[in-house]
């Protein structure tokens, strides 16, 4: 499919309830995969504040401008300034990193976030923003005006108990809960509970889960790899694209992973050495 297709981009927002579950991981790949898989035009937003790390996933480039610049100056902002602020580690793949001030960061304005989301709704397909953990004024604003989101738990009965916490809050304060998809990240087979002691434990059902493959994600981290180009058919990238489909409405896509020659080449073109940084 084509980029023409879909006239307003969506908003999907990845998040969690306490750190360490993976939404930066699942938000980079999840874009690496919309934007050369469905062809689509992605942008990732780092809204994980302090210490996002989505752009150093995805780039070895300094960002011109942050999320922290633009919200600072909402009067100012335009399609233009967010251009300019953009990392762009493949045609169809723009990243607005997160503020680089951690101690400002508190802050930092909730009144930007529409005049960012309306102009990265009207330029790009898809607008996967990761989230983070910190439910503040900011994030609530930004989670009103999303298409979905998507919580992100592990199988811990803390987690579990924390999450339902969260999701009763979301509901509470307005949130359609037909827009909320939790997701079940890094799934032992072995150790997992049944489905439905989870949904009712959770108190909604968890709509998709992804394996579990420590080494291979530390691998995808630390040489800044495409999981889908890299390891295409291993369960994670299979269930990767499995929640792409449910997320994007759409055809089949038209991308698949390049074969020999090629491969190697796609990879050194998404591999980087971050002893360079």
């Amino acid at each position: 499919m084509t980029p023409a297709s879909h006239p307003r981009g969506r908003i999907l927002v990845l998040f969690s309830c306490k750190g360490g579950v993976g939404t930066t991981f699942l938000t980079t790949q999840l874009g690496c995969l919309l934007a050369l898989r469905w062809q689509l035009k992605v942008l990732v937003i780092d809204g994980v504040h302090p210490f996002g790390d989505a752009a150093l996933m995805l780039s070895p480039s300094e960002p011109k401008a942050t999320l922290g610049d633009l919200l600072h100056h909402p009067e100012r902002f335009d399609e233009a300034l967010l251009e300019s602020a953009l990392l762009w580690p493949q045609p169809r793949l723009g990243v607005l990193a997160a503020t680089e001030h951690p101690l400002l960061d508190g802050t930092l304005p909730r009144d930007g976030w529409p005049a960012i989301l309306e102009a990265a709704r009207s330029r790009f397909d898809c607008v996967l923003v990761d989230g983070g953990r910190a439910m503040d004024a900011r994030m609530m604003a930004l989670l009103r005006v999303a298409d979905c989101l998507l919580p992100v738990l592990q199988t811990t009965l803390p987690m579990v108990r924390d999450g339902r916490r969260l999701l009763s809050a979301l509901i509470a304060q307005g949130i359609d809960p037909l827009r909320i998809l939790p997701i079940l990240n890094r799934v032992n087979a072995l150790d997992e509970p049944h489905p439905k002691t989870l949904d009712r434990a959770l108190g909604t059902h968890i709509v998709h889960h992804i394996p579990e493959d420590a080494a291979l994600v530390r691998e995808c981290i630390t040489g800044g790899y495409v999981l889908w180009y890299q390891a295409p058919f291993h369960p994670i990238s299979q269930s990767l694209i499995a929640l792409a489909r449910t997320l994007i409405p759409a055809p089949e896509p038209m991308g698949n992973p390049p074969r020999g020659l090629l491969q190697r080449w796609w990879k050194k073109q998404w591999r980087w050495n971050p002893q360079h940084l």
